[in-house]
């Protein structure tokens, strides 16, 4: 039951994601993930030749796809139309498990836990584990930089301690890594698996503790942060500074250029006071030794460190619009 040897396959929908993608690539492969399924659409900052890069150095580890969506912008959705087609590639049907993430998510294993054995050691043996995502806010910084984003952002958007004082639950999202045998459509947060309570399997949290049939046998997409979190958590950077998330809004992400009080609230929500929390800051031993192999490249290091002057070139021309402007002002970036 455990994942030992089983192959672990990782599946994201990304766009102008270029500055994170060495980091998060050197996490995730050192924590255990084995393989990773990725599409891409219409990205301007260097992030499919980081990608296309990463799949010749490692073919065995990385594929890039654009996002089938591309050629039918009219339908479907980014997410479920890239879930849909991955089931069609051989490294998918060869996975045993599945876990469905975003750039801007980081899993965190905690409390001893360095490995996806490791943590099934702790929990026990399990066929899905949902793990609480925690939002993390700006940390009051207003530009890029090209330090490790785990280590830039430690403070929560949500009030763990407040919630707490006031008995009250802190529901947060959830990330689902999943035995591929689950039966049900795959989505970003879960599988929805409505009659998963019945096959004898068994779905916990990050905390080791098993889900009850009226969350595993539905759709939700969240749980409450308390409790659920002793072993492995899912850190969000949401927002990152005030200038990435300018960059966020322009390529059309949280909310597209005429939502531009949308994107405000958006903000405001994401940049809320929570509390500290460094549990996931920085690579391990060995992230950090992938990290470096991947800047010893040449090419790769070269993609890499352009895609930072690019987006500085598009954050420029991002301020001389005027909902540009306005959004940077709402949000302080010239304070």
């Amino acid at each position: 039951m455990q994942i030992g040897n089983e192959k672990t396959l990782m599946l994201s929908v990304m766009r102008n994601e270029a500055p994170y993608i060495l980091e998060w690539v050197a996490h995730h492969f050192t924590l255990g993930i084995d393989d990773l399924l990725i599409f891409t659409n219409f990205c301007t900052d260097n992030t499919d030749k980081i990608l296309d890069r990463l799949e010749v150095l490692m073919p065995h580890r990385v594929k890039h796809q654009p996002n089938p969506k591309v050629m039918f912008p009219n339908r479907g959705m980014w997410h479920i139309m890239a879930l849909r087609y991955a089931g069609h590639f051989g490294r998918y049907r060869a996975a045993d498990w599945l876990y469905v993430t975003d750039a801007d998510e980081f899993l965190n294993l905690k409390t001893g836990v360095a490995t996806l054995d490791e943590l099934f050691e702790a929990t026990g043996p399990a066929d899905a584990v949902s793990f609480t995502s925690v939002a993390f806010n700006s940390n009051g910084q207003k530009y890029a930089s090209s330090d490790p984003v785990t280590q830039r952002f430690t403070q929560t958007s949500t009030d763990f301690e407040g919630a707490a004082a006031a008995e009250e639950p802190a529901l947060t999202a959830v990330k689902t890594l999943f035995r591929n045998s689950v039966v049900g459509p795959r989505r970003p947060h879960r599988p929805v698996t409505n009659e998963f309570s019945a096959t004898g399997l068994k779905w916990i949290n990050g905390s080791g503790a098993q889900l009850p049939a009226s969350w595993t046998d539905g759709s939700g997409k969240a749980i409450d942060g308390f409790g659920t979190r002793d072993f492995a958590q899912v850190n969000h950077y949401a927002i990152k500074s005030a200038a990435e998330f300018l960059l966020k809004v322009d390529r059309g992400d949280a909310v597209n250029a005429d939502r531009l009080g949308a994107s405000e609230k958006y903000w405001t929500h994401g940049n809320r006071t929570g509390v500290a929390d460094k549990s996931g800051v920085g690579l391990s031993v060995e992230g950090k030794e992938m990290y470096d192999y991947f800047l010893s490249d040449p090419e790769l290091r070269a993609l890499h460190e352009e895609s930072f002057d690019i987006r500085e070139a598009q954050l420029a021309d991002i301020l001389k619009t005027d909902g540009g402007e306005k959004l940077a002002r709402a949000i302080g970036y010239f304070d």
